[in-house]
């Protein structure tokens, strides 16, 4: 006995809506389409299923219990599929972030964020601190934001580059005025040297991290208070280097471009509060 499930489907819609007729213009189908499908399932399963007349349908014995059979589990599967085809539409509910706590409080991080609740108030959201790579769809996130230097956990995720960045090396001029000038890398072994923990990995093996935090506002304050050498994205120090307050050091010295990866399950399963948000972040980062 080899039924196919898609006419199994095609035999329930043929009783809920009354006659083959209805059944095929509810599917968008041709009702002899139709017809000829229910007789393919009859001949499978060896028996007869409905007793047909000019306008109406009547099941035999055998069609009532098979109505009873599956008719009641594969109209629950229609009720699913309708609300996830809701949830695909709608504006609302909830959205989940997972980002690292240096983002948290950066300009740009929180424009979006408004801008995004202010659009669409009937969602709520929610945003943890999370400095590796969560597994979006066992922890019921929506999207993660991190470096490139960090190891995305699933590589079924989708990784979009949203913002190429540097880091340098910056103090306060009360702090360098203390030593003697610093002219190369070597010369850094005998200074603090603040950072996080992706810039730290960019930074030879030999220098000695004094404090490693993933507050860049920390890092910053402790470089202008001058208790070291901040080694931070040159965005987050650039208004500090404008007002005078730190200083760059070995600005001829290149690092290693980064970027921001914005990180979130395949397109094809993503509600659009979910779309609606990545467009925020591509409108703002592009």
């Amino acid at each position: 006995m080899n039924a196919s499930l898609d006419d199994l489907y095609l035999f329930t819609q043929t009783v809920v809506h009354g006659g083959i007729s209805a059944a095929a213009d509810a599917n968008n189908m041709q009702r002899s389409k139709v017809s000829r499908r229910l007789q393919e399932l009859e001949k499978n399963l060896g028996f007869q299923l409905l007793i047909r007349t000019t306008r109406t349908i009547e099941l035999t014995e055998h069609g009532t219990r098979l109505f009873e059979l599956v008719g009641q589990s594969i109209e629950h599967v229609q009720e699913g599929l309708n609300v996830m085809n809701e949830y695909q539409r709608e504006l609302s509910g909830k959205v989940r972030l997972a980002i690292p706590s240096a983002l948290m409080s950066s300009a740009a991080f929180n424009s979006i964020i408004t801008a995004y609740t202010t659009r669409y108030p009937d969602i709520s959201v929610e945003i943890e601190n999370h400095q590796e790579s969560v597994d979006l769809k066992r922890q019921a996130f929506d999207l993660q934001l991190l470096p490139s230097v960090v190891k995305v956990t699933d590589d079924s995720y989708v990784q979009f580059s949203l913002l190429p960045y540097r880091s340098h090396f910056v103090a306060s001029k009360a702090y360098l005025g203390r030593y003697a000038p610093i002219r190369d890398i070597t010369d850094l072994k005998q200074h603090r040297l603040l950072t996080n923990r992706y810039n730290a990995n960019l930074l030879e093996p030999e220098l000695h991290i004094a404090l490693k935090s993933d507050d860049l506002h920390l890092l910053r304050s402790m470089a202008i208070a001058g208790n070291g050498i901040a080694f931070i994205p040159q965005a987050h120090s650039k208004p500090d280097l404008a007002d005078g307050l730190l200083t760059e050091v070995l600005p001829e010295f290149t690092h290693p471009k980064q970027h921001l990866t914005l990180i979130y399950p395949s397109s094809l399963f993503l509600p659009n509060k979910v779309k609606a948000l990545i467009e925020l972040f591509r409108e703002k980062f592009k």
